[in-house]
């Protein structure tokens, strides 16, 4: 990451990282998708599925695409694990999901994996979250928002329920911008959510979401002997969380 990658990541608790996939693989993973997830839609006008990695190599390599594995190593460290994937398609006028998320612990007392720290230079992240985007998000289409800083927040559960279910949308709420190609980082700990989408064409993302080694928040762990081809380093980012001797994912650092 470049020093202005961190010092965005840091202050806003999310980073769109322009062109990580070229315009030929857009419409590969485009043409996936339509092949694996063709179906009509529901009353909701929304899609959801979960592994979308089986669907295909090409899938399976956003895992450790060489455009992000650098930011999967400096803000997870190099023992990083995939936790889940799956995706979400959107048609106008669909809505998905509140605003959540946030590092709650310090509030509810409870252990999760949505935390933020800073130490001696040095980020890292509990559940954090890759988003492949197969279509553009302009300035008020809807779909990825989120309150940036509030991954740092003291305060993250008294954020209003009117601004929580978007009745109301302050000027601190925003949906960033990205092209298809584009991939939006965040950590968990950022309060987030899915704003109705209001473009005319359909929204496309792919969610690939990886934890530290050491530990999940998914407890449906990936099987390695359901994908085909994996290579070795694909194989140590697909293994369960675990402590001690595990290996770094990347043999030498991008």
């Amino acid at each position: 990451m470049t020093s202005e990658e961190k010092f965005l990541f840091d202050l806003q608790g999310y980073l769109v990282v322009k062109n990580v996939l070229s315009s030929e693989e857009v419409a590969h993973l485009n043409t996936i998708l339509d092949r694996e997830f063709g179906d009509d839609y529901d009353e909701t006008d929304v899609k959801r599925t979960s592994r979308v990695s089986l669907w295909d190599k090409a899938c399976q390599n956003l895992f450790d695409h060489p455009n992000i594995l650098p930011y999967l190593v400096d803000l997870m460290g190099p023992k990083f694990r995939a936790d889940h994937d799956y995706c979400i398609l959107m048609k106008k006028g669909a809505k998905r999901g509140n605003l959540h998320g946030g590092d709650t612990e310090h509030v509810t007392g409870r252990a999760a994996d949505h935390w933020y720290k800073y130490r001696d230079g040095v980020m890292r992240n509990g559940l954090t979250v890759f988003t492949y985007n197969l279509a553009p998000a302009k300035k008020g289409d809807g779909g990825f928002s989120c309150v940036p800083g509030s991954h740092k927040s003291n305060f993250p559960t008294d954020l209003p329920k009117d601004v929580r279910t978007f009745e109301r949308i302050p000027h601190y709420v925003v949906q960033p911008e990205a092209d298809a190609g584009d991939v939006i980082i965040f950590t968990e700990a950022l309060i987030h959510g899915t704003m109705p989408w209001n473009g005319d064409h359909e929204r496309r993302a792919l969610l690939y979401k990886f934890s530290p080694g050491h530990s999940s928040w998914s407890l449906n762990y990936y099987n390695v002997d359901e994908y085909e081809g994996l290579t070795e380093q694909q194989k140590r980012i697909l293994t369960p969380p675990s402590v001690g001797n595990r290996p770094d994912v990347v043999e030498s650092t991008p």
